[in-house]
């Protein structure tokens, strides 16, 4: 599996592309600014689905553009970001210039220990990580963790925003720390990708 990640300009977001040189089809992790997606993407290679990590603005805004060139592309989310992707209060689009609210349909609900095979395999893992927000999940595909807003090294986890804790967040970065060894590849909603053996129990904060 190749990864390769998007760094928005305007929000800073993370979107990850994952292909296969051996498929047609690839799959995102978030998305942003969809324009910039559809610009690296080859003419033989179309988006099977999008797999969400939490529904703030900054990794949804560009979610309409990807479904109206891709109607058949699947969302993947929890069942509280999914709700959140059809409300521009929620996902806190409502505040800016160009409020979000989701024109597609085809979603579908994913949840603890739930797994999908991407390509031949090669399988993801979902795991519930909530504390960010209600609805947070992490994406584990072998030795990569695609952390959303869950964990990102070296900065504090934003709980302030409506539905996150503080507390609740401690657990779920502890069991992302749980999954992390010196192998580990650390894909987060924003900055850099990290290894594993970079990271250190006390960036747990």
């Amino acid at each position: 599996m190749d990864v390769r990640q998007i760094i928005h300009p305007v929000f800073t977001s993370n979107t990850y592309i994952l292909s296969d040189e051996s498929e047609r089809y690839v799959w995102l992790v978030d998305v942003g600014n969809f324009e910039e997606v559809n610009e690296i993407l080859s003419e033989d290679k179309f988006v099977k689905g999008v797999f969400i990590t939490h529904y703030h603005y900054d990794h949804i805004y560009g979610i309409n553009k990807l479904i109206a060139k891709y109607p058949n592309c699947v969302v993947y989310a929890s069942n509280h970001t999914i709700e959140g992707l059809y409300s521009d209060k929620m996902n806190l689009s409502f505040y800016h210039e160009s409020p979000i609210v989701f024109e597609g349909t085809l979603t579908k609900e994913i949840k603890e220990k739930d797994e999908f095979e991407l390509f031949s395999n090669c399988k993801l893992e979902i795991i519930e990580t909530p504390g960010h927000n209600l609805g947070c999940l992490t994406y584990k595909i072998g030795n990569y963790l695609f952390t959303g807003d869950s964990f990102i090294p070296n900065v504090p986890v934003v709980t302030k925003l409506k539905g996150g804790n503080k507390l609740v967040n401690i657990d779920s970065l502890n069991i992302i720390y749980s999954y992390i060894n010196e192998n580990t590849i650390v894909c987060s909603g924003h900055g850099r990708i990290f290894t594993g053996h970079e990271l250190t129990s006390n960036q747990v904060t």
